[in-house]
């Protein structure tokens, strides 16, 4: 009888589970039909591939449709990543694991000597569920208004100026129309955007240039999106043109490389979201160091459009990507002040303003890592900090920690309040890592000791 009641028990806690996890995509499915309804994309992308009779490409089917863009989300949320990084050692550990599965798998590998290693490691955890989705409703839709303006622009054939010279409205309505890069086919593309690359070799008979809504190009970004995907890159290495044969992969191909960051690059989410930090000193560029949307241009395109020696044909796509984020915010409900809060003060919309004031390749992902940590109610500063660092949260904080660059832990404070003056003076002028422990939940971010 106790067998078959451990069973009974058992059998309840798997519909329960699923049940949870139904419940869970269901919310995410939810909010993203209420951020954007299926009214509001057929009102803002009315030429969308496979709409009319005649498209240059031959689709005759809604290619980028919304239940294809809510499905994509909903799969896509299902991922979880975890990065691991040790500082000063090379390499970095990224496993995938599946919500819905006991699947979990390595991403990237590393040298058997890094396990090894006692470096203190910094853990970055990113949930593919936070794509617009976050506790952050204003950062929300400044994300979703930035995803919207990015795949706009990659869609609409490369137009400099708004179709048939009217406003910005008219210009964003082109929106998802091209499927793939034009002047590229199945048949003629052999040997295109491949790059010597051992982890993710090309197959020379492939053409790696640019499909979907983000235009994925490159047969290393193919490589990667497939290993992620499928915990096999070889399925888009071989076959990079399912990207334009299924409306759902295609925009899958898009959150993903919105979503997870290159080292060393940050991703455009955590961007969006304030969660990468310059390391002051590192640019020679003041753009560097400001936030917002200019930088999922310079993540996107920022060798092309956002240096200083760009051309002009390329920075004259910045201040176009610019005017269709700010289009697409007042599309999504914020208002005049909000808008144009996006170019003041620590913010910018355009990664180039002249040749002295532009932005640089990223250095170093300075990303404020979390394990399980609510970012909205972290609160430290200054930073950079002479003696006190005040750091307040919303629970109590067990222990802080602060670590050299080389790993090595340097100070260790034990408490149990929310709100708390560490005091520095006793470090060099210099940058350190601190960790925030409080119960399971912990966070890492850098600080700089002047």
């Amino acid at each position: 009888m106790k067998f078959k009641l451990s069973k009974l028990c058992f059998l309840i806690a798997i519909i329960i589970s699923s049940q949870l996890i139904h419940s869970q995509e269901h919310s995410n499915l939810i909010y993203k039909q209420t951020i954007l309804t299926s009214a509001q994309w057929q009102s803002l992308f009315p030429n969308r591939a496979g709409l009319s009779s005649s498209h240059p490409q031959g689709y005759t089917t809604d290619f980028f449709s919304y239940n294809n863009f809510i499905q994509a989300c909903s799969e896509m949320a299902n991922y979880l990543v975890k990065i691991r990084r040790k500082e000063g050692v090379n390499g970095e550990l990224i496993t995938i694991t599946k919500k819905n599965s006991p699947i979990v798998y390595n991403y990237s590998q590393v040298d058997p000597t890094w396990y090894a290693n006692t470096t203190p490691e910094t853990i970055i955890n990113i949930d593919f569920a936070d794509f617009i989705n976050t506790s952050n409703s204003v950062n929300n839709i400044r994300e979703l208004g930035a995803f919207l303006a990015n795949i706009s622009k990659e869609t609409t054939g490369g137009w400099q100026t708004p179709v048939g010279g009217g406003s910005l409205g008219d210009y964003a309505k082109w929106g998802l129309y091209f499927v793939y890069e034009l002047g590229y086919n199945a048949t003629n593309s052999a040997g295109a955007y491949s790059q010597v690359s051992v982890e993710y070799p090309a197959d020379p008979t492939k053409g790696y240039y640019g499909r979907g809504p983000i235009q994925l190009s490159w047969n290393y970004n193919y490589g990667q999106f497939s290993k992620f995907l499928y915990n096999d890159k070889n399925v888009l290495l071989n076959n990079p043109d399912l990207v334009q044969q299924d409306g759902v992969l295609a925009f899958k191909s898009a959150i993903w490389f919105w979503m997870m960051p290159q080292w060393p690059k940050p991703s455009c989410h955590q961007v969006m979201h304030d969660l990468w930090e310059p390391i002051i000193g590192e640019y020679t560029m003041n753009k560097m160091y400001l936030k917002g949307f200019a930088h999922t241009n310079n993540i996107i395109n920022g060798g092309l459009e956002c240096r200083s020696w760009s051309s002009s044909a390329y920075t004259l796509k910045v201040a176009l990507r610019s005017d269709l984020y700010k289009y697409y915010l007042g599309i999504l409900g914020l208002n005049s002040n909000q808008i144009a809060a996006e170019d003041s003060g620590q913010y910018t919309t355009t990664c180039f303003q002249d040749t002295s004031n532009a932005m640089q390749d990223y250095l170093s992902a300075n990303v404020l890592s979390s394990n399980t940590f609510d970012l909205d109610h972290l609160v430290f500063s200054p930073n950079p900090v002479q003696e006190y660092l005040k750091i307040n949260y919303k629970k109590n904080i067990d222990q802080i920690i602060i670590y050299g660059l080389d790993g090595k832990e340097i100070q260790k404070t034990v408490i149990q309040k929310s709100n708390f003056e560490l005091n520095v003076t006793c470090l060099e002028k210099g940058i350190y890592l601190v960790k925030i422990m409080s119960n399971e939940e912990s966070a890492v971010f850098r600080i700089l000791k002047n």
